[in-house]
């Protein structure tokens, strides 16, 4: 059945949409994964729809921008699974902390540690992605995580960061306490290559754009 939007007062087919880098001022002119998920969720067209977790949005924007155009369609069925994502500031705070570990930050030791090494990496998201994301960190985590699995790991990779991502807070996650984030954190950290193919999660090929650089070694601690 074909999916149908009147943003702006314009009907859109939805299914026949193809992602596109950046932000549009129409889904006429394109729409990143993002503002198909506004559409989607019958948002205002932008590409910060309420419903989605700041984090989460703020590394699929980055990521979406960087892949190539046959990966970045992959990432369609997130349009909707990000919906709802939104959640409790102790779940946000969570999302961001295992992005800024993936980003290299050590965020072991006690809670003023924690502060000073967070402070630091605020100047790095300065100084890489500029004073905005610096201020809001989970934005600014997310965006750096982006750069950082786009540049040292595998499309796929991408894709389990974004599903540990979106299992944070759930009944699964509390069931089974942190051990499907947490392992995906560590498992990239140690070895920072294409994890193996899985069903559903595409051929294993890597982002096809010439951009995945050796992995960092020893980028950070999870204790």
């Amino acid at each position: 059945m074909t999916r149908w939007s009147n943003s702006g007062g314009t009907a859109v087919n939805l299914d026949s949409l193809r992602l596109d880098p950046g932000s549009h001022r129409s889904p006429r002119d394109g729409v990143c994964l993002l503002e198909l998920t506004s559409l989607l969720a019958e948002e205002e067209f932008s590409d910060r729809p309420r419903c989605v977790c700041k984090v989460i949005a703020a590394f699929l924007r980055g990521w979406n921008d960087r892949l190539s155009h046959a990966e970045r369609q992959r990432l369609r069925p997130y349009a909707n699974r990000v919906i709802g994502s939104r959640a409790p500031r102790a779940v946000s705070r969570r999302r961001r902390d295992i992005c800024l570990i993936w980003a290299g930050a050590d965020l072991s030791g006690n809670a003023l540690s924690r502060a000073v090494r967070r402070t630091v990496i605020r100047l790095r998201i300065m100084g890489l992605c500029g004073i905005g994301p610096a201020l809001r960190l989970s934005e600014g985590a997310g965006d750096l995580a982006a750069r950082v699995v786009f540049a040292h790991y595998d499309f796929e990779t991408g894709l389990r960061l974004v599903d540990a991502l979106l299992e944070v807070g759930t009944e699964r996650e509390s069931r089974d306490g942190d051990v499907l984030a947490r392992a995906v954190v560590e498992r990239a950290l140690r070895d920072p290559v294409p994890l193996p193919h899985e069903p559903g999660l595409g051929n294993g090929n890597g982002n096809g754009n010439g951009h995945r650089g050796k992995g960092p070694t020893e980028v950070a601690k999870v204790e």
